[in-house]
Formats: structure tokens, sequence, C-alpha cells
């Protein structure tokens, strides 16, 4: 089994993808009954190692500062994976929360490569912003990396970043659906997200 498909596994056994009949908010403000959080995945010293792993597979030799995109599992995965691959970190704080740091980058950029790290992409906001800022401070190229890449088809074209994700929602659902992780009503939910995901 190759890393992606472990981590499809690991995802579903390790309760990080849900299909609900209650339906949520995402932070986009689309509501949808399909939920992708890698918060609890990560804390566990085995799938943290696992997405090393598959983080590691892509880097592959490759030398980026790597970077936040300022959600909660940002800063944690940058800085594993910083320490884990001898590489270094760039931080961005994006809101106000601390006086006077909102918009502002930490770290030694100056002609580097840098990759922003993040667990889900769903509109991808936060990480344009981000991208932004570290440019502004002398960032010579950033691209994105996330496991999981929520955004529909249509979505993923125009982009200003480059986007390596080892998965989709869509491969999520679909393995979800295929060894009946996903079963009864979730069926009809799940298809309704892969049809939005396809479709828009």
């Amino acid at each position: 089994m190759d890393a992606a498909a472990t981590l499809c596994e690991a995802l579903w056994r390790g309760g990080a993808v849900t299909v609900s009949p209650e339906p949520v908010t995402l932070k986009s403000g689309r509501v949808s009954h399909v939920y992708v959080s890698l918060r609890h995945f990560a804390c566990d010293a085995d799938n943290l190692a696992l997405l090393g792993h598959v983080f590691g597979q892509w880097l592959d030799g490759r030398r980026y500062a790597l970077a936040t995109a300022a959600s909660l599992l940002s800063p944690m995965l940058a800085g594993a994976f910083a320490a884990r691959f001898g590489l270094p970190l760039a931080l961005f704080r994006a809101d106000d929360s601390e006086k006077g740091l909102a918009g502002q980058v930490f770290g030694a950029l100056a002609g580097e490569p840098l990759c922003l790290l993040d667990d889900v992409l769903t509109s991808g906001s936060t990480a344009i912003r981000a991208a932004r800022a570290f440019r502004e401070h002398g960032a010579a190229s950033v691209a994105l990396f996330v496991f999981v890449d929520k955004r529909p088809q249509g979505r993923k074209t125009d982009f200003p970043l480059p986007v390596a994700a080892p998965l989709t929602l869509g491969t999520l659902l679909r393995y979800g659906v295929e060894t009946g992780r996903i079963t009864g009503d979730a069926v009809a939910l799940a298809g309704t997200e892969l049809a939005f995901l396809e479709g828009e």
C-alpha cells in the first residue's frame, strides 16, 4: 500500500473524516454533511509520524523553508517537520489576538523557496494571505502542501499557489463508500458532496 493509500485508511480509522446527518457550517460558510479534521488525528504520535512520512516522500530531498498558514494545526505540522527534516521555519500571524502581530512574519526568508504547510485546503484564503506576506518579506517562491484538498474541481483553476496534496476529499469519500465505512443514508450524503466537488 502506498503512502497516500495508507494515509487514507488511517484517516478513516482515526475518525478524521465524518459523514453525518447533522450538517456543519464550514469556515467558508458552506453547509455540508461531510467534515474532515486532522486536529485529534495529528495529536497521536504514530499518526503524526505517518503524516511526516507522507510529507517526506513529497519533499524527496528538496529544500524549502517550512511555513505556517495560521490554522490551528499548521504551526504544529510546520514545526514538527522542520525539526524532522532539518529545514528552516517561518511563521505567519494572521489575526490580531496578540496585539501588534497581525500580518507579521517571523523567520529568515530572504531568497528562500518556501512551502506553506496545512492539514486541509478548503478555499485557501488564509494560505493566499500568508503567501502574500511571505513574498513581501523576501521569500523567493511560495508553494502550498496540504494533506487533504477539499476544493471543488472548478475552484482549482487560477489558484495563485502551486498546491500539492496526497489526497482529495473525493478520494476519501469514494474510499469510504467502497470499504463500507460509509453506509445507509450517509451514502447519499456522500454522493451529494461528490457531485458538488465534481460539478463546481
